[in-house]
């Protein structure tokens, strides 16, 4: 099995704090909280960080 790279791996992460943020961000439009909104917002934030660079790291 390959060995990945440290940008892909940081990818890999980026793409469940986006999706782990998308989840929560619809879960708490749903409910209406301000809270989890802005847990979601940070996630979302970390996901796009994260994603930005990795791929800037190729």
């Amino acid at each position: 099995m390959a060995e990945l790279s440290p940008s892909q791996r940081t990818a890999g992460t980026a793409r469940i704090l986006l999706s782990a943020g998308a989840v929560v961000a619809l879960e708490a439009m749903w409910r209406g909280s301000v809270a989890r909104t802005l847990i979601a917002s940070a996630l979302l934030a970390a996901g796009c960080g994260l994603l930005f660079f990795a791929k800037r790291a190729d």
